[in-house]
């Protein structure tokens, strides 16, 4: 009988890291974004899903919720990653989502902003993005291994896309 490889579910805000086989998984991305960021060498890895481009700096929200938002996420998660031995060096990233789920033309969309706050804080942490799958306007699930890298994106549109 074969073990199935369990699944760990990463919800809105939240970051997860996983060290062996196992998948992590996140839905409902429409302007938030997932990040996986892994370290091909030692086959471990992470997945954020943040809502919103940066942490205010005036509130607590960032200290209390620091996934909800792309930049302290990002910095939460590869803090969890180094903690588990990673090397910076060989870390690569990957991005989806930062869809544009309403008509409605106030400056620049949510989506939009976390996508670009996503790269710069990808690039200023020296994280290499090597594939990504975002904007438009459709909804997406995503299944991430870090034992592999492999990022799975199945959009509302029925579009399935390995990454």
């Amino acid at each position: 009988m074969t073990e199935s490889k369990p699944r760990i579910r990463v919800g809105v805000a939240e970051w997860r890291a996983l060290d062996g086989d196992g998948t992590l998984v996140t839905s409902g991305l429409g302007s938030c974004v997932a990040v996986s960021i892994y370290d091909s060498d030692s086959a471990v890895g992470g997945l954020l899903h943040a809502m919103l481009p940066a942490a205010a700096e005036s509130t607590g929200s960032s200290v209390n919720t620091p996934g909800k938002y792309v930049d302290r996420g990002l910095a939460e998660l590869l803090a969890d990653l180094e903690r588990r031995d990673v090397s910076r060096n060989s870390l690569e990233a990957k991005l989806v989502g930062g869809s544009s789920m309403l008509d409605i033309s106030i400056g620049e969309a949510v989506g939009e902003r976390n996508v670009e706050a996503a790269k710069r804080a990808l690039s200023d942490e020296g994280v290499q993005l090597v594939a990504e799958e975002t904007g438009g306007n459709a909804g997406r699930s995503v299944s991430f291994s870090p034992t592999t890298g492999d990022v799975t994106v199945e959009r509302v549109d029925a579009e399935v896309l390995v990454l």
